[in-house]
């Protein structure tokens, strides 16, 4: 039998694609609990209702987001420019696996909830505004060592690359076609090339 937790992070990892395939409002509960194999009772012992799920699965994805990042953009065996051009490379790699059909999970919760759930939308800018901080970071590691232009700070290129990638990744959703992604490929580092 399994755990408390263990249940848990698998209700949410269901979730979650269910939510990137289907989106929201069009992922019931009654799906959820299918998909999963628990009965209501126990939905509700998790989870105080559909809203409460949607946020505690947007938190896990941010979480595993957060360590994919951090692993990507402290491999100190490449230049911190190799390493963001790689980060994205493979983001857009993971992307086209999918034929551009599902997205990042907080950007179209962001879309679809931001204007219907304050405690969503509160999430989702959270969640950017970290991983744009997490770019920033290599970026300024990049500015220090001379590859990065500085003209512009830091946490400033950092949420713009960052708003410019999601953006791409919505059009290449809409069309379910990467060339907006390897677009911003090419000119977000030519633009953040010193």
């Amino acid at each position: 039998m399994m755990n408390r937790k263990h249940n848990i992070e698998d209700i949410l990892d269901k979730g979650i694609e269910l939510f990137r395939a289907q989106g929201y409002n069009n992922t019931g509960i009654e799906e959820i609990l299918k998909a999963t194999g628990i009965p209501k009772g126990s939905f509700y012992n998790f989870f105080r209702n559909k809203e409460d799920f949607g946020d505690k699965a947007m938190a896990r994805y941010s979480e595993r987001q957060n360590t994919y990042i951090e692993t990507m953009l402290n491999d100190t065996s490449l230049s911190p420019f190799e390493r963001l051009k790689k980060f994205y490379l493979s983001m857009i790699q993971f992307n086209e696996g999918e034929s551009c059909s599902k997205g990042c999970l907080i950007g179209n919760l962001a879309q679809e909830m931001g204007g219907q759930s304050q405690l969503m939308s509160q999430a989702a800018n959270r969640y950017y505004n970290n991983w744009a901080q997490l770019i920033a970071n290599c970026i300024e590691e990049g500015q220090e060592s001379g590859e990065i232009r500085d003209d512009i700070s830091a946490i400033e290129l950092g949420h713009y690359i960052h708003n410019s990638f999601n953006g791409s990744l919505m059009r290449a959703k809409a069309g379910q076609d990467a060339a907006p992604l390897h677009l911003f490929q090419k000119v977000a580092f030519e633009f953040l090339k010193k």
